[in-house]
């Protein structure tokens, strides 16, 4: 009788122990094992079959697209072989966007802080009389959807360089996509 409550109780040990172990299970459209556990499952996915979950564009997005933007703004030929450092005024970003929660005012402070630290240039105020250019910026997006209910959104970036006697001196753009399923 005990010889059966040992191995019983041995018995029960290995059902319970055994239950609480992650048995890998290996998802169809992948080789890597996707744990599964009471009521959820987890798998590791390939970073290009990752899906945006939000179409919202965040400020860390949006700072590093004015950042590059304004990088290869500074790399073009107005600011090339310069004598003495030009004097440029950073007008406000127009926001075009559907996104009324978009803070314009970091990215233009952002863009101002990357013109300045560039060396390149130095950065005088609006009311300044003495400037050699004004830049504009503006932020647009398109909103689009498949008919599979994916919805695309598709952000661009101008900027656009003038001198003091409004000649358009240069101008750039770039894009930024994010999209999310239904």
């Amino acid at each position: 009788m005990k010889k059966l409550s040992v191995l019983s109780l041995a018995f029960a040990f290995v059902l319970l122990t055994g239950a609480c172990t992650p048995q890998p299970s290996y998802n169809s459209s992948s080789t890597a094992p996707a744990y599964q556990g009471r009521n959820t499952s987890i798998s590791i996915v390939d970073s290009s079959e990752r899906i945006k979950l939000d179409t919202k564009i965040t400020l860390s997005d949006i700072i590093a697209f004015a950042e590059n933007l304004t990088n290869k703004m500074l790399q073009s030929p107005a600011f090339a072989n310069k004598k003495r450092l030009p004097r440029i005024v950073v007008a406000d970003i127009r926001q075009n966007t559907h996104d009324e929660n978009l803070r314009v005012q970091d990215i233009h402070d952002r863009i101002i802080e990357v013109l300045f630290n560039s060396g390149q240039v130095r950065v005088v105020d609006s009311s300044a009389t003495g400037f050699d250019y004004i830049m504009q910026s503006e932020i647009t997006d398109i909103v689009t959807r498949a008919p599979d209910g994916q919805k695309l959104v598709d952000y661009t970036m101008k900027i656009k360089l003038f001198d003091i006697n409004g000649e358009l001196k240069g101008q750039w753009s770039d894009d930024l996509s994010l999209f999310k399923n239904r």
